[in-house]
């Protein structure tokens, strides 16, 4: 259970809210891309972004106990893929 809490604060870590800024960041880095074109950068930032916040939220979640813990994951997943989509695709336009 100790690996639930911060390393500095001793507060418990909060899986959800990783899993939903890594969503947050894959949505709006794919919106960028198809709404301003010319912006991706952004794009690239924003998936860089939620692929080391996924990646951490995967982690938290794993340890975290009872059944919500395949509804983080699954969440943080998304985040994942969204975020791929974002970083790839954001690096492809920049790129060309």
């Amino acid at each position: 259970m100790d690996n639930l809490l911060d390393d500095y604060n001793d507060i418990p870590k909060n899986p959800l809210g990783y899993a939903l800024t890594s969503l947050f960041c894959g949505i709006v880095g794919v919106a960028i891309l198809f709404i301003l074109r010319d912006y991706a950068i952004a794009a690239v930032a924003l998936g860089g972004v939620g692929l080391v916040v996924g990646g951490y939220a995967i982690g938290v979640a794993n340890h975290f106990p009872g059944r919500s813990r395949v509804q983080y994951m699954v969440l943080a997943g998304a985040g994942l893929i969204a975020s791929v989509m974002a970083f790839m695709l954001g690096f492809a336009y920049m790129v060309s």
